[in-house]
């Protein structure tokens, strides 16, 4: 449980103060009971500035996971507090531990692909940190420390030191800074997108994905105390809400699109659970033991489709495609997606109209398309279908990629050469006989009325000759 300090004042934290002009952020921490639940609450503290300083003094910036460019990647940065020179190889048993134990989870194992994960060796100058035990100061690089606000288990770091080694990485997105430790404990800065836990802590693995659960999916706790009734307003998050299961379903609020779905692998039955971010009653949860609220459990469907929006938020769905804006009849036109576990949409269209040929392919060959002469817009949408999504809106707003061009289609400088060979015989003669009869897209219907008779043939006798 956690524990704590009835002390006169709070413990003194590096860079925290009443004074601090930055606004507060919501921080997340949790701790264990004895049969595996999560306990613990969220409390605010001042906000650090994210200057975009990149602090030196690191050993090595190793990339453990590439997927792709970091600057359509949501790129995960271990930083380590507390490690000696010495102790980097422990540094990085830790965060090669935890780095596996999230991506072994849904939905972080199907969209693998959108992540690239780094390790900064940081080096302190001192071994531990802070109040591990009770009342021990150590000088480390980040000033992580326990018992931060006189909460035993709040594993609280200096955020823009974090940032500042995280930094090392081009466009990093989210900071987990490690503890060299093996006490119990953790944070999730939600605003920061800093996640803190002990490195060297048999739950750590656990703690780190509950943690990214505040951080990048934007989930409450799911856990409760005794007797505790919630009067606050509706939760923001995905995962908690006021209205019981009657409700939802009647108003379409939050969970209602999964409600009786009951998939194992998704901790089993979705429906309003009473007992959530820390009251026990008057507030609910989708299901009854999922990663938000215990140790060695799975995400829900609810909190797996609140993490798959917000991958989508930092991430586009088209990687790269032919630049826009103009292209002719003759060119190919394609777009390249990011990799993930199962296929996506992909519908091209030219004046809104499906072209089916080259539904579910990456490019277009627009020669294919026999496009009459001017201008023509093509589009493409790429969509994440997945069904672990049931949230349309959020599904066209975030999880759809949109491209489009101009293709300009030149008329030829006389019609009539049918072949294209600048010269008006009778080779184009031939192919007014061949096509003879009703044609409604042929090149023989020289005056696109439908078909191609004795009047396509006279104006290629008249155009007899050179073509200019």
């Amino acid at each position: 449980m956690i524990t704590v300090f009835l002390g006169a004042s709070a413990l003194p934290f590096a860079s925290y103060g009443a004074d601090d002009p930055h606004g507060l952020d919501t921080v997340y921490y949790d701790s264990v009971t004895e049969d595996g639940f999560f306990t613990g609450g969220k409390l605010q503290l001042p906000m650090e500035p994210m200057d975009g300083l990149i602090r030196a003094g690191v050993g090595e910036v190793t990339t453990l996971l590439d997927n792709g460019p970091n600057t359509n990647r949501i790129d995960i940065v271990f930083v380590g507090d507390g490690y000696l020179e010495s102790e980097l190889g422990s540094y990085a048993s830790h965060a090669n531990t935890a780095m596996a134990a999230f991506l072994g989870i849904e939905p972080f194992t199907e969209y693998q692909g959108l992540f690239n994960v780094h390790r900064v060796d940081v080096i302190s100058n001192e071994s531990g940190v802070d109040h591990d035990p009770y009342g021990t100061y150590r000088d480390t690089a980040m000033d992580m420390a326990f018992w931060c606000s006189n909460i035993e288990r709040l594993l609280c770091v200096s955020t823009s030191k974090a940032w500042g080694y995280a930094n090392n990485v081009p466009s990093a997105d989210i900071a987990l800074a490690v503890a060299n430790s093996s006490m119990y404990g953790g944070a999730g800065y939600t605003s920061a997108n800093v996640a803190t836990f002990s490195g060297a802590n048999s739950a750590a693995a656990d703690v780190a994905i509950h943690e990214l659960g505040h951080s990048l999916g934007n989930l409450a706790d799911e856990y409760f105390y005794t007797n505790d009734t919630y009067t606050g307003s509706e939760p923001s998050a995905r995962n908690a809400s006021t209205y019981d299961a009657a409700t939802m379903a009647s108003n379409g609020a939050k969970w209602a699109p999964w409600l009786g779905e009951n998939q194992s692998q998704w901790d089993g039955l979705v429906d309003t659970y009473e007992g959530a971010v820390y009251c026990q009653y008057g507030v609910y949860r989708p299901t009854n033991n999922s990663m938000m609220r215990a140790l060695g459990r799975p995400f829900n469907l609810p909190s797996a489709e609140s993490f798959i929006i917000e991958f989508y938020k930092i991430v586009d769905i088209i990687d790269e495609a032919t630049p826009c804006c103009y292209v002719d009849d003759n060119d190919t036109v394609f777009v390249d997606t990011v990799d993930i576990a199962h296929a996506f949409q992909i519908t091209w269209t030219i004046e809104d109209e499906v072209i089916d040929a080259f539904q579910n392919q990456l490019e277009v060959d627009l020669s294919e398309l026999s496009l009459a002469a001017g201008n023509h817009i093509l589009e493409v949408d790429v969509v994440d279908q997945t069904p672990w999504v049931r949230d349309e809106t959020a599904r066209s707003k975030h999880m759809t990629g949109h491209s489009q061009w101009i293709v300009q289609v030149t008329a030829p400088s006389c019609p009539e050469d049918i072949n294209g060979d600048d010269v008006v015989d009778v080779t184009d003669l031939l192919e007014i006989i061949d096509s003879w009869g009703t044609c409604t897209t042929c090149d023989a219907d020289i005056n696109a009325d439908g078909i191609v008779d004795v009047t396509d043939l006279l104006m290629v006798i008249d155009a007899w000759g050179a073509c200019t």
